[in-house]
């Protein structure tokens, strides 16, 4: 848990947003800015308007890459890490600001996986929050054959659970490396394999953001992370500074149970969304054409007692909203402007 706030007197504070992580980070991903400086980050725009900000991060957060492989670490408790482990975690901190900050009305969102696990907590405990910011990140979709494909990775998630294999510390820390190699050696041929052969490690961390396979963590047909060509080795939408400085705070490892509650959700389990027409506060939603698109609309029916505002742009990916150059204008203020009129006034 993690709390950001400037030195106010109670009477000053407009709220308190409380940050879900996403998939591959902690609440350090809304800490990132493109130059270093923290007064540029998603927290601290808010933090500097009198918001008071809680972050939770995901108990993976400090392990090292290999130290549960090793043996050095005692890994095994991951085997039980899923959503509801993330639910219940919320549950805590959502009692450590009311005890802090009582009366005070409470927002709770964040990106991707940020933002389906606060689907998850809302639908738990719908009356624990005043509102509700939902970036690019559902565990439903009405899409019979996005159902069908991750039926298909729901299976394969229980069988790893099932002969023990509680985690994947491998595919993180891959992606770190690329994303090292773009930085420091941006004109080099590309090391990775798997990559066409003669591509620079540039158009490689390009070509992985805006061009990835069809997988656990992009779930449906064109789905990217972020729009770009690797041929003109650029990404389109997104600041690449804030890109690489987001990807440089990844975890090391990821639950199979968390993987498995994603995919068990959008092939069509219901676990964590059968109870979201109970909320009724206001709900801002940022709906990315190539991240979760139309299944951000598919929830949205499924809050039929809230208030739901949902901005949409067909050509983003998953993750261009957060780190857009104009994002500012796209994203923050939006969700202020959304803050000041529909929750804490």
């Amino acid at each position: 848990m993690t709390k950001v706030v400037k030195p106010l007197p109670a009477e000053s504070i407009k709220g308190v947003i409380l940050l879900m992580p996403p998939l591959g980070s902690g609440f350090q991903n809304y800490e990132a800015s493109g130059n270093g400086d923290y007064n540029n980050s998603f927290v601290a725009f808010y933090a500097r308007r009198n918001f008071v900000v809680f972050g939770y991060s995901q108990r993976v957060n400090d392990l090292t890459a290999g130290s549960c492989e090793s043996g050095v670490i005692d890994c095994s408790p991951m085997a039980d890490w899923g959503l509801q482990t993330i639910v219940d975690d919320a549950a805590f901190i959502r009692q450590q600001i009311a005890a802090e900050y009582p009366g005070v009305k409470v927002v709770i969102g964040g990106l991707s996986l940020g933002s389906l696990a606060s689907l998850a907590v809302l639908n738990t405990n719908p009356n624990d929050y005043a509102g509700a910011i939902l970036v690019d990140g559902t565990i439903h979709d009405a899409d019979p054959n996005v159902r069908a494909i991750n039926q298909n990775f729901c299976n394969q998630f229980e069988g790893l659970l099932a002969g023990g294999v509680y985690f994947d510390g491998q595919s993180a820390p891959g992606f770190k490396a690329i994303n090292q190699l773009a930085q420091v050696a941006p004109n080099a041929p590309s090391p990775i394999p798997g990559f066409p052969p003669g591509l620079t490690n540039h158009q490689v961390w390009v070509l992985a953001l805006s061009a990835p396979p069809l997988s656990p963590v992009t779930p449906r047909p064109g789905y990217f992370n972020a729009a770009g060509s690797f041929v003109e080795d650029r990404l389109f939408f997104s600041n690449e500074a804030l890109v690489q400085a987001n990807i440089a705070t990844f975890v090391d490892y990821t639950t199979t149970r968390s993987l498995r509650d994603l995919s068990c959700g959008l092939a069509g389990e219901t676990t964590f969304t059968n109870n979201l027409s109970a909320f009724n506060g206001p709900v801002i939603m940022f709906a990315a054409g190539h991240g979760f698109g139309t299944a951000m609309f598919d929830t949205a029916q499924l809050m039929t007692s809230a208030d739901v505002t949902i901005n949409f742009k067909e050509q983003y990916g998953h993750v261009d909203y957060m780190f857009a150059t104009k994002h500012l204008q796209q994203l923050e203020h939006p969700i202020l402007n959304w803050l000041t009129t529909e929750v804490v006034n």
